[in-house]
């Protein structure tokens, strides 16, 4: 196979890959790690969205002597935001520099802009001479069907051309490794903590991509879910899918009320004036909560969920106020663990403000799955 690589003289290099059709190779310290996990007796709710991942679980025996209740909400911590804007900007500028390049070699395949036929436009009223345009602004030369009249293939490239699309291809599949691997470190924590018994709303991520394709690349939603299913089939328990149509959790409270909101609304309140049990808490933790207690006839079909409200009121009896505080929104956003990542390295110390670090301790009390940064 060849791949791109920088230093290689025309940016490939060709590699001969072995196949082992063999379980890939795990160390010591996950065997360990996956078998405590599947010793939880644990049942867990998932919830994904744009913009961060929410995981709530409780005893699967439904006791307060078994465990209380653990919640975890996946976001973007600022400093992962900041590398994924410095790169975008420098992906930006090399796209920039990549099309001047390909313009100037190639510059009868386009057309001059607006702005440069004005200014000729100008020079030939005054009687000047007209200035050479040796890269063109315009667009490219197209046949009357809307079709280039040169495929791009056959354009003339330079050699520095060249050594930037292979650096723009290598750091384009570094960062989508780093997210990979981000996914997988985040996966193992979250099963590590509620167990490999989860379940998640079954919900197309092609239809977020298309209304907030810049934040869905940014957070990764599909990849951290398919990560997590990974992990949990790995560990022995399974990721279930419920549909969203029939079991609505984001419209429902843990009393067995529905509560109807928007989608901007991201607070879930259960109005006593109305009727309600008081419960308050974050939207994401409350639909993940609910998803620890659906039922599926068929594993495999998401459209046999059911939402068992019998079971949700009685863990919300039973449990009542460590529930009321691990599905409240002042739990602390935590970064991907340490690892190869680049977005998700922290520098060492605490770097949480002084008013996040009492949400950070309330995070650790409900069994957040990942540590905040620190030494």
């Amino acid at each position: 196979m060849r791949r791109r690589d920088p230093a290689a003289s025309g940016g490939w290099v060709y590699e001969a890959h072995l196949m082992v059709l063999a379980p890939g190779y795990a160390s010591t310290a996950t065997h360990t790690r996956r078998k405590q996990a599947a010793a939880l007796q644990r049942v867990g709710g998932v919830d994904g969205n744009v913009s961060n991942l929410a995981v709530v679980s409780l005893p699967a025996t439904l006791d307060p002597d078994d465990g209380g209740v653990r919640s975890d909400r996946i976001t973007l911590a600022e400093q992962e935001q900041d590398v994924l804007t410095a790169g975008r900007k420098k992906a930006r500028g090399r796209q920039r520099a990549l099309d001047r390049s390909r313009r100037a070699s190639n510059p009868q395949q386009y057309q001059r802009s607006r702005r440069q036929k004005a200014r000729a436009e100008r020079r030939q009223t005054a009687g000047l001479p007209p200035k050479a345009v040796t890269v063109p602004a315009g667009p490219r030369r197209t046949t009357a069907t809307g079709r280039p009249q040169q495929t791009y293939r056959r354009d003339t490239v330079s050699t520095s051309y060249r050594n930037l699309r292979a650096r723009h291809s290598a750091a384009a599949a570094s960062a989508a490794e780093a997210s990979h691997h981000r996914a997988k470190k985040i996966a193992a924590a979250l099963v590590a903590v509620h167990g490999p018994n989860l379940t998640v709303e079954d919900c197309d991520i092609r239809t977020w991509f298309r209304l907030w394709g810049r934040a869905c690349s940014a957070t990764t939603p599909g990849r951290l879910i398919t990560a997590l299913a990974a992990e949990c089939t790995a560990t022995g328990g399974r990721l279930l899918r419920a549909s969203t149509f029939t079991t609505a959790l984001s419209q429902h409270c843990l009393c067995g009320r529905r509560v109807t909101k928007s989608l901007r609304r991201r607070t879930h309140h259960c109005d006593p004036a109305d009727g309600g049990c008081g419960l308050t808490g974050g939207r994401d933790l409350v639909s993940a909560a609910l998803a620890a207690f659906t039922t599926l006839t068929d594993p495999d079909a998401p459209a046999t969920a059911r939402l068992d409200h019998t079971r949700a009121r009685a863990s919300q009896i039973l449990f009542a106020q460590g529930l009321q505080e691990a599905l409240t929104e002042s739990t602390a956003p935590k970064s991907a663990p340490p690892g190869r990542t680049r977005a998700a390295a922290e520098p060492r110390g605490n770097t949480l403000p002084r008013q996040q670090t009492a949400s950070a301790r309330t995070s650790l009390r409900t069994g957040s799955a990942v540590p905040p940064p620190g030494p």
